[in-house]
């Protein structure tokens, strides 16, 4: 084997990792993305949603009529009936074509609806797109497996706190 031959070799076994890597950064973006997602509802930022959103980006959540565009997506979470929730994502895959992805991840989540605690299993398909470097969502559907109220709960965890003086 000539040194041509190794360095061919070589030159080869960089790119082949180099891509290797791409797609890992890639694959990270994207999971940071879904739990930034799920951040922003436990931290009650739910305006900001809107902002891991493409400018033509559809949502569907759980039998609801879908919303397209971000704005609408925005006012969307801002008037959702839910007030308050924390939501915990598991089992996040994610599948890379080039700048677009597929994904799907489970929903255990704990909103709390008219003064009800409830238990919430579900699961999320997505799809994502990298713009401008970026990677969004391009669209979220949300399928609801159960909703099972819990007494007691912790409806108090979302009760307005009194203003300290």
């Amino acid at each position: 084997m000539s040194n041509s031959d190794d360095d061919a070799d070589l030159r080869a076994r960089i790119q082949a990792l180099e891509m290797r890597l791409a797609e890992h950064d890639d694959r990270e973006a994207i999971r940071t993305l879904r739990c930034t997602y799920h951040e922003y509802v436990n931290q009650d930022r739910v305006a900001e949603l809107a902002d891991l959103f493409s400018e033509n980006a559809t949502v569907s959540y759980g039998g609801r009529p879908s919303v397209t565009g971000r704005e609408a997506i925005r006012a969307f979470f801002i008037n959702f009936p839910i007030k308050w929730a924390r939501q915990f994502i598991h089992a996040h895959v994610v599948e890379i074509d080039g700048d677009r992805g597929r994904g799907y991840s489970h929903l255990d989540g704990r909103p709390v609806l008219n003064g009800k605690s409830l238990m919430v299993g579900g699961r999320f398909d997505d799809e994502y797109v990298r713009e401008n470097g970026r990677w969004l969502f391009s669209k979220v559907v949300l399928t609801t497996w159960y909703m099972v109220t819990v007494e007691p709960g912790w409806e108090t965890a979302a009760a307005p706190k009194p203003a300290q003086t």
